[in-house]
């Protein structure tokens, strides 16, 4: 249980009033059933700030799921992309593996793009930061108060990129008392994760913490035509912060943070599409396609040649001349002042973040040196939120200014051919963007608020592209754009009960244009994309009932986007385009409940329906056949998806308590590429995990056993198709089991 503030201090920081959470859903304190309810139950006191100040969930009129920091670790999360098994309609989809750049979809609204030039739809932010590169979003869980994911466009409050929604991640905060915990896991593939946090007062008006995380794994793939291990760990993230009480009502926390991961980068898996080498070959079926027992033209080699037999998650291929290296450095520091004055509060959060990745891959997948590639970054960002918030026996309300500043050097480049470099891209990439924004809530009656929330944001670009030496078009060119919208909100809320919330609310989000940074192949493809605008109309109902044993929301949506923003690689020779795809309609609905059927058991299940539907007159090339995307579905958005976890506890008197847990996700079919070739569609698949802990009695010490992807589903985080007769697809974790030891003072 985190500390609490001293008694005597009035401004107090990061301890909200006391709320419950089970699972991702709240209830309020005095809804709980039993006090003897096992002490290792995912039911945690915490609020969220989905919209810029403290409240219940259940008072929020957004599709919000939410995991406090003691959920997450006994759910067993360790990645930030963990949390997308347990909650409806988010997905992700990973290109170069789950470490480097991964695309986070909600509701079907995902960044299609490979490059580093892009930001994501479902933007990232950590303790109230926009983190503007995909690169660094692919974060660590560790020390966390909790993680808030908002579904749809969030145009008012967040406003930058988030057509689609985002995540938050909230770290704890420093406490008033000394408190310390530490944990170690050994696992599959000699993984080991150590982690360990200190918390407490310098001197009566200051008070610190330092979080600390380290993994390390062997990898868990094999290149067959080195015998090297891919895919492995080496990563190391850090947190400290300063609490510093100015006076009785103003408060600043400087946080200082960052992570280095260095590790061989994941192998993509050689998929054939002929039966056979030569002229006139049939296409393979597309199930023996995406099983490795088909070959190509491109290296008269089969499938299963190429990885000397196996088609598998753990047995890739590469001949890479110099490896498969991925190194990804990030550092930041943020100061956020609270300053309580009569009648409002004044926040201030400045920050600055900095990134360095540089990442190799084999496109091909095969002993063939022929598409490796090499992505490097450099990036900074400056970023001041400067807000207002108030509130009368009627209304409460928010209003701000928002500033961004993105300045990021790209490369992109092939130099591993048997003649030497072919391909490359040198760009300059500087954005700066500043916004308005305000929020209004009135109590028109008791039962019934009118939200009102409005959002004026400006963009503008600069871009400059130097090719030298390519295969294409050598291109020097330096443009720009800007671009600017109006976003916002209106809602109304109604409260039949003290128990129920139901809520409309017609929302519109925005996503700048801008510019591709890699493979650009031609000067048009060096033009800017325009915005991705998008208007969502949701219905929404929460409540809680049988006593507050079971709790249950719900939410119903339909959006279009326009304008929407994807990247399609044509062919080797002819690169990829960066295009306004066409606009999409999405329609469906989440739902979330939770049962604790008894003191000893609980229950926690998610449900996600979708369809989406481009309107386009785009057509492009897949392997030699034309595919339109109108009509198509977007990418990573399966029609059904579903979770459940179940959690019993068998108490043991003096000697502590048990927790034994299964947690299942599942979606149904879905394409990994927006022009729904077949090539990318992807069957049907479940992840099953399981876990069973052991509580001490002082409640300070906890074994655990865990197995994750128990049936050892082998399935692909993505596919691309790169030629006439060929492509390749990258593999999720296959299973992998371990132990932990925590400790806490």
């Amino acid at each position: 249980m985190e500390k609490t503030n001293q008694p005597g201090k009035k401004f107090r920081r990061g301890y909200l009033p006391k709320q419950v959470l089970l699972g991702s859903l709240f209830v309020s304190s005095s809804l709980l059933v039993s006090p003897s309810f096992a002490a290792q139950s995912v039911i945690e006191e915490v609020l969220i700030t989905a919209q810029k100040r403290e409240q219940d969930l259940q008072d929020v009129s957004v599709a919000v799921s939410a995991f406090s920091g003691d959920a997450i670790e006994k759910m067993g999360f360790e990645e930030g992309l963990d949390i997308t098994q347990q909650v409806p309609n988010m997905n992700f989809f990973a290109i170069f593996g789950e470490a480097s750049s991964p695309s986070v979809s909600l509701r079907g609204i995902s960044l299609v793009n490979f490059s580093d030039s892009w930001e994501s739809p479902v933007s990232i932010y950590v303790d109230d930061v926009y983190r503007g590169n995909p690169a660094g979003s692919a974060i660590q869980l560790f020390d966390l108060q909790r993680v808030e994911v908002l579904r749809g466009p969030q145009g008012t409050l967040y406003g930058r990129n988030t057509t689609g929604g985002l995540v938050h991640y909230i770290s704890r905060k420093p406490t008033d008392t000394l408190d310390a915990s530490a944990s170690i896991s050994y696992g599959s593939y000699d993984e080991t994760v150590v982690e360990g946090m200190l918390s407490g007062p310098l001197s009566d008006s200051v008070r610190g913490r330092v979080a600390l995380k380290k993994t390390d794994n062997d990898g868990w793939q094999t290149n067959t035509v080195t015998g090297e291990k891919l895919n492995d760990t080496d990563s190391f993230g850090y947190r400290a912060q300063l609490d510093i009480d100015l006076n009785a009502d103003a408060g600043l926390l400087l946080n200082i943070h960052g992570s280095e991961a260095d590790q061989q980068s994941v192998g993509f898996a050689h998929m054939g599409y002929l039966e056979s080498v030569g002229e006139g070959a049939a296409t393979c079926s597309i199930d023996r396609i995406q099983n490795g027992l088909c070959t190509s033209n491109s290296f008269e080699m089969t499938g299963a040649e190429a990885v000397n037999g196996q088609f598998d998650p753990e047995h890739v291929a590469s001949g890479a001349k110099d490896g498969l290296q991925t190194t990804i450095d990030t550092f930041g520091i943020s100061a956020t002042l609270d300053w309580e004055l009569d009648p409002f509060t004044v926040t201030s959060i400045t920050a600055y973040e900095e990134l360095d990745k540089f990442l190799q891959d084999d496109g091909d997948g095969t002993e063939v040196v022929f598409f490796d590639e090499q992505y490097s970054v450099d990036a900074e960002q400056y970023t001041q939120e400067l807000r207002l918030n108030g509130s009368t026996n009627a209304s409460k309300w928010v209003g701000g200014v928002y500033y961004y500043k993105d300045d990021r050097g790209l490369m992109t480049q092939a130099p591993t051919t048997a003649d030497g470099l072919w391909h490359q891209e040198i760009v300059s990439l500087d954005s700066e963007s500043w916004a308005v924004f305000g929020q209004y809530e009135y109590d028109i009656l008791p039962e019934w608020t009118l939200i009102l929330g409005a959002r004026y944001t400006e963009e503008d670009r600069d871009f400059v592209q130097d090719s030298g030496p390519s295969f294409y078009d050598e291109i020097d060119v330096t443009r720009d754009f800007s671009d600017d919208a109006i976003t916002g909100r209106i809602g109304l809320d109604w409260r039949p009960t003290d128990y129920s919330l139901a809520y409309v609310s017609l929302s519109t989000g925005f996503k700048s244009g801008g510019f591709s940074g890699s493979y650009n192949a031609s000067v048009e493809a060096t033009l800017p994309v325009s915005s991705e605008d998008v208007t969502n109309l949701e219905l929404g109902y929460k409540t809680s009932f049988a006593d507050g044993r079971i709790k249950l929301n719900a939410a119903a949506f339909t959006y279009e986007v326009e304008g929407y923003q994807a990247q399609v690689f044509l062919t080797v020779a002819d690169g990829s385009v960066i295009t306004n795809a066409g606009d999409v309609t999405g329609t469906g609905a989440e739902f979330e409940v939770t049962a604790q059927v008894s003191d000893n058991f609980e229950l926690i299940g998610g449900l996600g329906l979708l369809k989406t539907e481009f309107d386009s007159d785009q057509i492009f090339l897949v392997a030699g056949d034309e595919y339109t995307l109108d009509g198509n579905e977007l990418p990573s958005a399966p029609a059904l998806t579903y979770n459940l976890v179940g959690r019993y506890y068998i108490p043991l008197g003096d000697a502590g308590e048990i927790a034994l847990q299964a947690d299942y996700a599942w979606q149904d079919d879905h394409y990994l590429q927006i022009e729904n070739d077949p090539y990318s569609k992807h069957s049907a698949y479940g992840i099953a995990n399981a876990k069973v802990s052991w509580l001490s009695a002082s409640e300070r010490l906890t074994v655990e056993a865990f197995v994750k992807n128990a049936t050892d589903e082998e399935y692909f985080t993505y596919q691309n198709t790169l030629g006439s007769d060929w492509g390749y697809g990258v593999w999720g974790l296959p299973r992998t089991a371990g132990v932990k030891v925590s400790w806490k003072m």
